[in-house]
């Protein structure tokens, strides 16, 4: 993990202090309900089971960066997909060579995936990718409905909770000046408005010691955010090794080279609500007086100290 202060020592080497407005960008990736899918409708209730679909894994994740970086980024990510004759890049589409990406032999995959993971490797530790995931059968079985109701659905959970965790990281990290705060970006999902919401009371708690760093956030559309794009491969990657996990296949030496490479070039700041984390937060959660998705997370300070 690299710690995000490196990001702000690329952008401001000489330690001049002037207000930088960041920006993250931010999808969600988990295992659709298979009773949704087109491919299903005329098959019998039973046959898909009768009880709620829970995914397997459930991601937000994104990229964080100083406008620096994504004007670079932007520059070259769309003439990529001109190349190849695409629209948009789509992680799970990609992956399965489905839609756009239909028919593609595997060198085609693998070429369109390495032109644009160049673009990210080539901004070094200008970005850091962003990530916070969990098990949703894990949350359900440890956490109360009243606890759930508090921290929200997964997607809430994870989304603000990865919005607390960059604003920690910028309070506590000296290379970001006083003032330097970030818009967030998330991609259009039925949670969006409830995720705004929160987003807005968050910067405006004043019990919360992070608020001053959040800036704006609004949903948005690939149409009109490039930086979704990037987004959707790191939630997609990071939700890969969550659903590995669940399915007891996951070790260290398993992360994905497209992720790996990442992790050696660029920064990655990453949380995962593992078991643990769960239990260590249940009595709390379910004993606090507290409204609707108004749990926030606190998390330890980053250590070492910036100094060292």
């Amino acid at each position: 993990m690299i710690p995000l202060k490196e990001i702000a020592e690329v952008l401001n080497p000489s330690g001049a202090r002037y207000m930088a407005l960041f920006r993250f960008y931010c999808d969600e990736s988990y295992d659709s309900d298979p009773a949704l899918d087109p491919a299903n409708i005329g098959l019998a209730f039973h046959q898909l089971g009768s009880k709620p679909h829970v995914p397997r894994a459930y991601v937000v994740g994104g990229v964080f960066a100083g406008e620096s970086a994504w004007t670079d980024i932007e520059k070259q990510w769309a003439p990529i997909n001109m190349q190849f004759g695409v629209g948009r890049y789509h992680a799970a589409q990609v992956n399965a060579r489905e839609g756009e990406f239909k028919d593609w032999l595997k060198d085609k995959q693998r070429d369109y995936s390495k032109a644009l993971l160049d673009i990210v490797l080539n901004q070094g530790r200008k970005i850091h990718a962003i990530s916070c995931g969990m098990l949703p059968r894990e949350y359900r079985a440890i956490i109360s409905e009243e606890g759930r109701r508090k921290l929200g659905h997964p997607y809430l959970a994870c989304f603000k909770s990865a919005i607390a965790l960059i604003a920690q990281e910028m309070e506590f990290r000296r290379h970001f000046g006083p003032d330097d705060k970030f818009a967030v970006i998330l991609d259009r999902n039925e949670h969006e408005n409830e995720a705004v919401e929160i987003f807005y009371k968050m910067k405006d708690s004043k019990e919360w010691p992070f608020h001053r760093r959040l800036a704006t956030c609004a949903p948005g559309g690939w149409e009109d955010h490039l930086g979704l794009q990037p987004a959707d491969l790191i939630a997609y990657e990071t939700y890969r090794i969550l659903a590995d996990r669940y399915d007891g296949k996951y070790n260290d030496d398993d992360v994905r080279p497209f992720l790996r490479r990442m992790f050696s070039t660029n920064g990655f700041l990453g949380y995962y609500f593992e078991p643990w984390a769960f239990n260590e937060i249940k009595e709390h959660l379910e004993n606090i007086d507290c409204v609707p998705n108004g749990f926030i997370l606190n998390f330890p300070a980053p250590e070492p100290p910036d100094e060292q």
